[in-house]
């Protein structure tokens, strides 16, 4: 795995829909081929093999490369005539590293400014809003060395979106007036993250670089580093000289034919500036971390309770110009193995982690780091040295005999497979990966990361494993421990503050004895004071490679695909799975007809058991989630080769029970399932397990208080109106003094309890053998049990009811003293599905789809309010609300409350005043996002299980909203807007406020009324007043 530029930013914050969806930059597995690609013959003005795209067998798209003539953009366009959602996305050759040196973040701030308005379209929000009413979002992302924009939209407003899109980059106004705003945006941004571990990790690895390279420069910026009285000249400086055409990779995804789309994109790209740029260029003399640096220990005092261990090893190759070789994809999957005897698997088994990763941590040029990533447990922290002990020996292991062909060759099989029946996804995420990959010039052949352009080259896998030797080691603890009260550096050690995040770390060098010890280890030679180990194992070859293919239906024809009939009022009809047995043992749902339309030789099965036994009380919840916890943990490891293979098992808690999911390849996953099964019946409860999860546990719950207020003040409000669940301190109180012994008794009884199993098999098995893979659950979890009955299903708890013309005020302290965001989080009940009729429901929906973007532009991008913000609608135990929350570093949790009321009312006079056009736009966005179609085979299966789960069993629901979606009005809208969202004699409202401490101190000034309703100061004394809603 590989990821490019650690601090990648977001222009457009956390938002209630699509937030953030961004593409990994992990490169798939590239590997061998096993069975023929297809090469797609892009039609572009190159001749050699490399030059030629490959796809998937199951990919039907058509794809063409061009350059447009006027400029030389390169445009990669894909038509996919069953595409719902098009999208596009523009890749730039700039990014953080292009920073001036006297403002850091200034190509972050570029990007969020080109989001706020253009010649053509000069509103600030148009773009956006644009999107929103048509099904779609927008997102940018930078890099160290690019930034990439994208979009998605209902397919059918694709034309007009693109054009809105190309103005970005051909006429951005940089408006004078939004650049105070903004910058106060990003400051929000960069508070945001002051509290993130990961972060403040991230930004002491760049103080321990050479200050010369960009890579130490501070990504993200501020309000310090951007409040320059200059700096939209200089902004705008920075635009001209970094974006250009020539420096530019444009995808289009739509459903037009290639001749459309590249007509689109030549019409409203073709004036887009070409500067003739040079490439960005990062020439420095010197190491990016210097000598002094490396062979040194750097211990970071964290914000969470929690510890961990990264050993990081700056590369002297270029990754990035290997990547079909790939040394460090199949290094990183030895090390991570979780085979038994493997290094994780020792390791826990000392008790020493929770887990281990081997990765490369960063990509770019001249710079390429490798770690290993390790979560320590308590009593791993004082085994630090032992554990880096084990890591070097495992590493000499793997150089002297692992860097075996036939293991590789296995990788190269599964890859291809997985390329063979590859699905269609997230047209945005296509559009992105490929308008970024093409930014490095790779050859067209290698855009899709077939895996027949694999190469073997074990002597760079050796040259990568003799690169992370000790002495270029930087080996980074964190841990609340070494900074315990009282405790001063240790010899030699040196404490120091980061300057941007403020973060505590002590850094010494590793000592002579440390160095000769490991070097010893890494060499195969045994020196007393070594940690003791048993013989570790390097992964063995694996047995549960698929090679049945056959599909129990036959595929239809491609033209056709996914073509569904219609029924008399034009809707696509929607049949659900077959309900094939509802006895007193089991309800099974089957389905093999997707199988037609998604030929991929996979299987799905979800099944719910419920049983009140798993959350009746604290200790019963906690009881069940060590159970669940315990057993996924060796279920790891013993299903460690088939999860390489395809195939996965988890199991979850519920709020009716606990849940399974099974996935795989339809050769052996009856075998599969029946292995796992068995394990989950007769779990070999380890006491050091036991001992660990339980630590990590209770470090769960201490570390809630450390989550973001907004998370924080979620949960809060998720809790009021839950009535069966249970606090962090009554589960914490369950935890503490809970034994292997309590987990033993309860195992048996919870597994032979009255519980009512529910099944959905989907995919590719035929109905018998779907029966005989849900009887696995019975037969192996409670074989003859006296119990075993399905008679008397299990009701889903409902959802408390706030009552009509409430009005509740949660106050929460933050207890974080360095937390500097508070938070507000409004929750409205709008109704139950039993009391809401259908058209209601249309209408909540309809509202959901509506605010979000006013919700941003309002609170986030004009008032400024915080860098977090989001409205739209949630469903909990079958019951609807509608949620909004902001949270900021600017005012008072009171403050944002207040906010919020005032545009929610201002919100309900948009939709008075909106004109009919763009209502009727919003009714048929809303309307093409309840019909569009499944990408994947799983995704047709989770489509299938939500109303199972939720025992509603209406396979045709959104059908029923589309054709009650139709017939609704504005008044009708405004009915019922105004009695469930703003009459405070009709509305269920509550609000959590999470204070921080230091908004505590200033005081409260607001600009808008107080938001009036009754205090709650016990939540749980609050609940117990509360029914639920009736049936």
């Amino acid at each position: 795995a590989s990821v490019k530029g650690m601090h990648r930013m977001t222009a457009r914050g956390v938002r209630a829909a699509g937030c953030d969806k961004r593409p990994s930059t992990m490169p798939a597995r590239r590997n061998l081929r096993l069975n023929p690609t297809r090469v797609n013959a892009v039609e572009a003005a190159r001749g050699t093999e490399e030059d030629k795209l490959i796809t998937s067998p199951n990919d039907d798209r058509k794809y063409k490369l061009v350059t447009l003539p006027d400029n030389g953009l390169e445009v990669l366009l894909i038509s996919d005539e069953d595409a719902d959602s098009a999208a596009a996305a523009m890749g730039i050759n700039c990014g953080s590293w292009c920073d001036p040196r006297d403002i850091p973040g200034m190509a972050h701030f570029l990007e969020h400014m080109m989001f706020l308005g253009t010649e053509k379209y000069p509103e600030e929000n148009d773009y956006s809003s644009y999107l929103n009413q048509h099904g779609g979002f927008s997102n940018a992302f930078t890099s160290s060395e690019t930034t990439v924009f994208y979009f998605t939209v209902d397919s059918k407003f694709l034309e007009n979106s693109l054009d809105r899109f190309s103005w970005f980059f051909k006429k951005p106004l940089f408006n004078a007036g939004a650049t105070d705003r903004e910058i106060n945006a990003i400051d929000s941004e960069h508070k945001q993250y002051l509290q993130s571990d990961f972060r403040r990790l991230y930004e002491v690895l760049k103080a321990q670089s050479n200050t010369e390279h960009p890579f130490s420069m501070f990504a993200t910026g501020d309000k310090t580093t951007l409040g320059k009285p200059d700096i939209r000249d200089r902004l705008v400086d920075f635009h001209n000289s970094h974006y250009s055409s020539n420096l530019m990779r444009l995808t289009v995804y739509g459903k037009e034919p290639i001749d459309t789309l590249e007509s689109w994109a030549n019409k409203m790209f073709k004036d887009v500036p070409n500067n003739k740029l040079e490439k960005p260029d990062f020439p420095i003399t010197k190491p990016v971390f210097p000598e002094e640096t490396l062979s040194s220990q750097i211990s970071i005092l964290p914000i969470a309770d929690e510890h961990s261990l990264m050993l990081t090893w700056p590369v002297p190759i270029e990754l990035k110009d290997i990547y079909r070789e790939n040394p460090h994809g199949f290094l990183s999957y030895v090390l991570s193995s979780e085979a038994p005897k493997g290094l994780v698997s020792e390791l826990k088994e000392k008790e020493w982690i929770a887990g281990l990763s081997g990765r490369v941590f960063m990509q770019s040029k001249d710079l390429n780091v490798f770690s290993v990533s390790v979560d320590l447990t308590d009593l791993g922290v004082g085994h630090i040295d032992s554990v880096v002990d084990m890591v070097y020996q495992y590493l000499g292991k793997i150089k002297r005999g692992g860097i075996d062909k036939k293991q590789w060759e296995e990788l190269v099989n599964l890859a291809e497979v997985d390329f063979r029946f590859a699905e269609k996804g997230d047209p945005s995420h296509l559009a992105s990966t490929t308008a970024s990959r093409r930014l490095d010039d790779q050859p067209l052949a290698d855009l899709l990361s077939p895996p027949s352009r694999q190469i073997w080259n074990p002597a760079l896998i050796e040259q990568l494993i003799d690169s992370l030797r000790p002495e270029k080691m930087m080996l980074f603890v964190q841990s609340q421990k070494p900074f315990g009260e009282g405790q001063a550096p240790a010899p030699g050690e040196k404490e120091t503050i980061e300057k941007w995040y403020g973060t505590r770390y002590r850094k010494k060098a590793l000592s002579a004895e440390q160095l000769k010890q490991w070097k010893a280890s890494f060499e195969g030679k045994r020196r007393s004071g070594g940690a003791s180990s048993s013989e570790l194992e390097l992964p063995p070859y694996n047995p549960y490679i698929p090679s049945d293919f056959s599909l129990v239906e036959e595929p239809l024809p491609t033209e056709i695909r996914q073509k569904k009939q219609k029924d008399e009022t034009g809707l696509w009809s929607s049949p659900g799975p077959n309900l094939v047995r509802n006895d007193s043992s089991i309800t099974l749902w089957h389905s093999s007809d997707a199988i037609k339309e998604f030929p991929v030789p996979r299987v799905q099965t979800l099944a719910v058991m419920r049983t009140d036994l798993a959350h009746e009380s604290p200790r019963n919840q906690v009881l069940t989630e060590m159970f669940l916890d315990l057993t996924g943990d060796y279920l790891m490891e013993a299903l460690y080769l088939s999860s390489v293979a395809g195939y996965s098992f988890s199991m979850g808690s519920s709020d009716s029970g606990f849940t399974c999911a099974v996935q795989g390849y339809s050769q052996n996953i009856q075998d599969f399932l029946s292995s796992a099964l068995s394990i989950v019946a007769a779990p070999p409860l380890s006491p050091t397990r036991f001992e660990s999860i339980k630590e990590e546990t209770l470090r769960g719950y201490e570390n809630f208080y450390q989550a973001q207020p907004y998370e924080q003040a979620s949960h809060y409000a998720s809790l009021a109106v839950n009535p069966a669940g249970f606090s962090i301190p009554e589960l914490k109180q369950a935890v503490s003094g809970m034994s292997l012994k309590d987990v033993e008794e309860f195992v048996p009884e919870l597994l032979r309890s009255k519980w009512s199993l529910e099944t959905l098999v989907h995919g590719n098995l035929k109905r018998d053998q779907a029966e005989e893979l849900t009887k696995l659950f019975r037969d192996k979890l409670q074989g003859e049990a006296e119990n075993a009955t399905n008679s008397t299903p299990l009701q889903q708890k409902k959802q408390l009811d706030l009552g009509k013309g409430s009005s509740y005020i949660v106050p929460m302290s933050l207890t974080n003293p360095e937390e500097l965001n508070s938070a507000a989080v409004v929750k409205l009940q709008l109704g139950t599905r039993s009391e809401l009729s259908v058209k209601d429901l249309s209408i909540a929906s309809l509202i959901s789809s509506m605010i979000q973007e006013p919700a941003f532009d309002d609170l986030r991008t004009k008032q400024q309010l915080g860098y977090i913000v989001s409205a739209g609608m949630g469903i909990t135990r079958n019951a609807f609300s509608l949620s909004v929350l902001v949270q900021g570093a600017q005012h008072s949790a009171e403050y944002y409350d207040s906010q919020i009321e005032a545009f929610l009312h201002n919100f309900g006079d948009q939709i008075a005043k909106m004109p009919e056009k763009e209502l009727d736009s919003f009714k048929a966005s809303l309307e093409s996002a309840l019909l569009r179609k499944d990408l994947t085979l799983m995704d047709r299966g989770v489509r299938y299980w939500d109303p199972i789960g939720k025992q509603l069993y209406n396979f045709s629901w959104n059908i029923d909203r589309v054709k009650a979606l139709r017939t609704v009005t504005r008044k009708d809208l405004m009915k019922f807007y105004k009695e469930r969202v703003l009459d405070p004699t009709t509305r269920r409202r509550l609000c959590v406020r999470m204070e921080s401490q230091e908004e505590a101190k200033r005081g409260v000034s607001l600009v808008n009324p107080a938001v009036e309703g009754e205090i709650v100061k016990d939540l749980n004394a609050f609940r117990s007043q509360l029914r639920e809603f009736s049936a």
